[in-house]
């Protein structure tokens, strides 16, 4: 990623957090690049969870005695975890990062992932999580506006098809039942099995 960046560092990297091993590995490679000398800054960390599936924004909030989720409930199944192995490494990199953690709910996951998608990225619903997870911090001010933010997505579209197009015809709804709004609608639309009809729309 740094490479990539030709070795800018960025101010904040924000992570989708599940099992927390990414989180745990982004802090020791940037911890490592300092002390060798390749970077003379480190950027803040942000993990990013989805509500129903949080025990590591629960216990950042609260404090205490970490507690695990029985039964976590996301649509993001990659972030589906209850009991991250990886935490208390994960919060470690938290504290020496002065990152933040923060939860999202599962309409502005699917409305995150939906503006990656018109961008031409294709990811699983996870990974939008990160954007969501940006969206809410620079809404109350933790995140500049004008700040440099990596986002980084994790997973591929092809993890969960179904969610793309179930949100999009507004058949997409929770593991409660609860109809998601498809603030970024793109409906899908319907051609005759003729490739001439195909290519002519394609033209449009």
């Amino acid at each position: 990623m740094l490479d990539q960046r030709d070795w800018s560092v960025p101010d904040w990297i924000v992570l989708p957090g599940g099992n927390l091993g990414n989180a745990s590995a982004f802090g020791k490679a940037l911890r490592e690049l300092c002390q060798l000398g390749f970077i003379a800054k480190t950027p803040r960390l942000a993990i990013v969870q989805a509500e129903g599936a949080a025990p590591f924004y629960d216990f950042v909030r609260r404090g205490g005695d970490f507690r695990s989720v029985e039964h976590p409930e996301t649509l993001a199944t990659a972030i589906k975890i209850g009991d991250p192995v990886s935490w208390p490494k994960a919060l470690r990199e938290v504290r020496h990062f002065d990152g933040i953690v923060e939860a999202v709910s599962e309409q502005e996951i699917a409305d995150a992932k939906a503006v990656i998608g018109k961008s031409g990225i294709g990811c699983e619903p996870a990974s939008a999580a990160t954007l969501a997870g940006i969206r809410r911090l620079t809404n109350v001010g933790t995140i500049p506006a004008d700040a440099d933010v990596v986002a980084v997505l994790t997973g591929n579209v092809l993890k969960d098809p179904d969610y793309i197009y179930r949100y999009h015809t507004g058949e997409l709804e929770t593991t409660a039942g609860t109809r998601i709004k498809p603030t970024f609608g793109n409906s899908p639309v319907v051609v005759p099995n003729d490739a001439d009809a195909i290519a002519n729309l394609l033209g449009e």
